[in-house]
């Protein structure tokens, strides 16, 4: 009887407990940002689809618009979450240069 008395007060301690746990890792804010990429080998509006769909897949691209007709990209993002060196490489994986960054 003694054992189970225990074993209650031990299971009334831990599921006390189980919430009291805080968070300790702060969350970023947001940091939106604008950049205006000219990107070298753009050809056609598949190259467009290309690039689009590549900067449109990693994480914390709010949006991108690829222009043929001046070869650049305007990428908004957030760079708390992705870094404009990863969306430049995401460019140049699909086999276009970067010429300048804005």
């Amino acid at each position: 009887m003694k054992k189970l008395m225990y074993l209650f007060i031990l299971i009334g301690f831990v599921a006390c407990n189980s919430g009291a746990q805080k968070n300790t890792e702060a969350a970023q804010p947001e940091q939106i940002i604008e950049a205006t990429i000219d990107i070298g080998g753009l050809h056609c509006d598949a190259c467009v689809a290309s690039v689009e769909k590549g900067v449109n897949s990693l994480s914390g691209i709010e949006s991108v618009k690829v222009t043929l007709a001046d070869s650049t990209a305007i990428v908004t993002y957030n760079a708390s979450t992705v870094s404009i060196d990863e969306i430049e490489k995401s460019i140049e994986k699909r086999g276009y240069t970067i010429k300048a960054v804005n």
